[in-house]
């Protein structure tokens, strides 16, 4: 009777693990910790996981521990094959983002434009259910600046140890997109990070822009489209046409909400840009 040898026996995944690093020659008590650390290296959660270079770094200090001298030297050739390609790989993919970064220039170059009306002595943005509320504002500015720059600090670090220093054109895109949030506040973003004296705060003033003059966010809602439409001539300007099964966004899903985050954006608007060239 001839034995069945299936995916979960030790025995074929050793010789599985075998084949797959021939080139060093692992004997099957190798081929046996090395299938270990496969598996140690597949638990991953979406909050902790490896960049590509630490899952490297990773394997390099189990390896050195499991192969011999003239195995690891074969192993270390190996490996530094396998990065020299993928470091090609990211700068090939950031050279090819030069029209993706020149919309951006030109989108941001748009929303100093139009949101510069929003400081105009004569626009109708007169908050007046909120004359005496400066101390709440401020507050929930100053949060909403902590805010920017602790997302800044993240998307460098993010950027740092996922791309290193082989894409600099994704660098300056990622800043320019964070830009925009300086320009006009992210108010929707801001508001699934705030801690509670925070939201509550958010919550009180949110309350009070509930009485505002339709004329005010009618002026909001013309501004938008106003930058929507230069949006999308950008976006065919330099990207060519969108796919045609549309995009994917995140944001307010409904009338309501979108309301909310317009007007909670306006009243987080700062005319000095939170500093973002300090």
């Amino acid at each position: 009777m001839s034995t069945i040898i299936t995916p979960e026996d030790p025995e074929w995944l050793i010789k599985l693990v075998q084949e797959r690093y021939a080139f060093c020659h692992p004997d099957p008590a190798q081929a046996e910790r090395i299938h270990h650390f496969e598996q140690d290296k597949r638990h991953s959660s979406k909050d902790t996981y490896f960049s590509q270079w630490e899952e490297w770094d990773f394997e390099w200090a189990t390896f050195k521990d499991i192969l011999d001298n003239e195995q690891f030297e074969r192993y270390e050739a190996n490996l530094k094959t396998r990065i020299r390609s993928y470091e090609e790989s990211l700068v090939q993919e950031d050279n090819g983002k030069l029209g993706e970064l020149a919309y951006n220039q030109s989108l941001l170059a748009n929303y100093e434009t139009v949101l510069s009306d929003f400081f105009n002595p004569r626009s109708p943005l007169k908050l007046t259910v909120l004359f005496q509320e400066e101390t709440k504002i401020a507050f929930l500015k100053a949060e909403y600046r902590r805010y920017l720059n602790e997302m800044k600090v993240k998307l460098l670090v993010d950027h740092f140890r996922f791309a290193r220093t082989l894409m600099p054109n994704q660098l300056k895109i990622t800043l320019l997109q964070h830009q925009f949030d300086y320009l006009w506040p992210d108010y929707f973003s801001f508001k699934h990070r705030m801690d509670e004296p925070t939201k509550a705060t958010a919550n009180y003033l949110k309350g009070k822009l509930y009485y505002i003059d339709d004329k005010i966010y009618k002026f909001v809602q013309d501004k938008f489209d106003e930058l929507k439409s230069l949006n999308q001539e950008n976006y065919d300007k330099y990207l060519g046409e969108r796919p045609a099964g549309g995009v994917l966004t995140y944001g307010p899903s409904t009338p309501e909400d979108l309301r909310e985050h317009q007007l909670m954006s306006l009243l987080l608007l700062d005319e000095n840009k939170y500093g973002w060239w300090e």
